[in-house]
């Protein structure tokens, strides 16, 4: 019997949870395959993205290619249709239609998977994970369960927010600073002006939550360089003609300065649309990473990761015109600064934020800020217990750029030697370092796929019995 535990509840353990269920059908597991899926506290198949209910945030990938397998990009769609959800292939609907479809999508697996394949799943986390020789690892849990498995993927989504250098103890303490954008504290009264730091596709959300809580609030969101991420043209876009060539030459040489000259020439084209240029290039980008040595790596993220963010990660059309309304009311300003600390307590915080471009600091007043940085992936400094316990105990070595956990393309980690571990895997964010495009659902599937197919025939059987 092989025996897999999956840990983290959101879209990639979902991803892995499903595509195991699903090869059922598919693989002969002629000694069984035992799933034991560590979800946490949130619902199956939820996580913090899904788990919103509000209807403002939207997918930023168009619902004809968010179907939870490589191979049916449109299943997500059909499933809308079925639900009575008019909505084309184009569109982008909300976050928690798609947890919706997700947890209706392993509830149907489970009903149709054949025996061979059995899914346990807990509602607790992992707190430790030990090596177990050649008998596959032990798995601690918070509620105190001790299990082995021949096979561990970890699916954990974002690390836990760090707050940023410069909040002071007592702001943290007043209860009017939220460094987790999703789960803001119960304030004591309205506030009139909301301070949201970043403007990425988390800040987007952050505002829009707070504008239509508080209608009457002043907003202002502050970033280094004060932009807004780029839009999603209103209709799917035709398909790049010189997708070939444009991947061709950047094959030629393993250098940014030469990547950033062929992807601008191609976006300059009056025939293409700029968009429909860095699409053609997506399923590239983890070949060209891999390319790149560390000091080209901090290059990148020193000089083009901001711009790469801005274009890459979309906004859809019906959110830039929530977002242009409330600049347009004057509810809404956008500030290019950096935030050099905050201080204050109840009933004020004061933001110091230092203008991009050398002109002299001023101070913010605002009576709720919320954190909204974007995604967490510095594993050296983290908080998550698993993630701290698997590198304090040399199991395995964070990133050297501080973008995850070292480890290979296919998701194997590495132990601090470099060698990698046979059965112990990583999908989604923790691989940032190792292929940078990894969050979004085309490419957590596809490795899913790739981990369901590889990880039970390689493991070796050993029973997920109690830990003596």
């Amino acid at each position: 019997m092989q025996r897999i535990a999956i840990i983290g509840g959101g879209a990639a353990g979902s991803a892995v949870v499903a595509q195991f269920l699903r090869n059922a059908a598919d693989y002969d597991y002629s000694s069984g395959c035992a799933v034991t899926w560590i979800v946490g506290e949130r619902a199956p198949g939820r996580g913090v993205a899904y788990e919103t209910v509000d209807e403002q945030h939207l997918l930023n990938v168009r619902a004809a290619n968010m179907g939870l397998f490589a191979d049916q990009p449109g299943d997500f769609l059909d499933y809308a249709a079925a639900r009575g959800i008019a909505a084309s292939g184009g569109q982008f609907l909300p976050r928690s239609i798609y947890g919706d479809y997700v947890e209706a999508t392993l509830e149907r697996l489970l009903r149709t998977t054949r025996r061979r394949v059995t899914l346990a799943a807990h509602s607790t986390e992992a707190i430790a994970i030990r090596p177990l020789g050649d008998h596959g690892f032990g798995i601690r849990t918070r509620s105190g369960d001790d299990l082995r498995a021949d096979g561990i993927v970890l699916a954990l989504g974002a690390l836990p927010a760090t707050t940023l250098p410069g909040v002071t103890a007592q702001a943290r303490a007043s209860g009017l600073y939220a460094n987790d954008p999703w789960t803001w504290p119960a304030l004591p009264r309205a506030p009139e002006h909301v301070l949201v730091i970043g403007t990425g596709l988390t800040g987007i959300d952050a505002l829009l939550s707070a504008a239509a809580r508080w209608p009457k609030a002043r907003l202002t969101a502050v970033s280094r360089r004060g932009r807004l991420p780029a839009l999603h043209s209103e209709h799917p876009l035709a398909a790049y003609a010189q997708q070939a060539a444009l991947v061709a030459s950047l094959r030629e040489r393993t250098d940014l300065g030469h990547w950033l000259r062929c992807v601008r020439s191609a976006a300059n084209d009056p025939a293409a649309d700029w968009r429909a240029v860095l699409d053609a290039v997506r399923a590239e980008i983890p070949r060209c990473w891999q390319g790149l040595d560390p000091h080209q790596r901090q290059r990148f993220l020193r000089h083009l990761r901001p711009l790469w963010e801005v274009v890459r990660h979309r906004m859809p059309p019906q959110t830039a015109a929530k977002i242009r309304a409330l600049q347009d009311s004057g509810r809404l300003r956008i500030l290019a600064a950096r935030v050099r600390g905050i201080d204050g307590g109840d009933p004020l915080l004061l933001a110091q934020l230092q203008p991009r471009g050398g002109a002299h600091p001023y101070s913010v007043a605002a009576d709720f800020v919320i954190q909204a940085t974007g995604l967490e992936s510095a594993a050296q400094t983290t908080t998550h217990t698993l993630v701290r316990q698997l590198v304090d105990s040399g199991v395995t070595q964070p990133d050297a750029l501080g973008l995850g956990l070292a480890a290979n393309p296919d998701g194997r980690l590495l132990r601090p030697d470099g060698s990698a571990w046979q059965g112990l895997y990583a999908i989604g964010t923790l691989l940032r370092g190792s292929v940078w495009e990894c969050t979004g659902m085309p490419e957590i599937r596809t490795l899913a796929q790739s981990i369901a197919r590889d990880l039970p025939l390689g493991a070796r059987p050993a029973p997920l019995v109690a830990v003596a």
